[in-house]
């Protein structure tokens, strides 16, 4: 298990993402972005040059509950509406707690949204 530290730092985030079964690492958007991603489907994304903000696939029907619960998650720059949140470690501190979780349900509900075919690839 990955623990962040008081002064987070993206690698991390990148080792916890990382610790999930299936996931992959790319920079599919050139050297400034990484993306982890589950058969194919991205749940994070750590955009380097922009400083230590996390980007992370949500539930469109939970977006309003996250905004409004973490004053300092936001809709995603350069992403879909409602199906990208961000936040950023330089802007806010945020608990270690709240960081796995946030990671942890984008990871879930990517997952949760694979094909039959796309689980039964991966042993699901």
């Amino acid at each position: 298990m990955v623990i962040f530290t008081e002064s987070l730092n993206i690698e991390e985030v990148r080792d916890y993402c990382l610790a999930k079964p299936f996931v992959t690492e790319d920079m599919p958007f050139g050297d400034g972005y990484v993306t982890f991603r589950i058969a194919g489907k991205i749940f994070c994304c750590l955009p380097l040059a922009r400083g230590r903000i996390v980007q992370l696939k949500w539930n469109p029907d939970e977006f309003d509950d996250v905004v409004e619960t973490y004053s300092y998650v936001c809709q995603a720059w350069h992403w879909h509406k409602r199906h990208m949140i961000q936040f950023d470690f330089d802007e806010s501190p945020i608990p270690d707690s709240v960081v796995q979780m946030l990671i942890d349900r984008s990871y879930q509900y990517v997952k949760g949204r694979l094909t039959k075919r796309q689980k039964a690839e991966l042993g699901l």
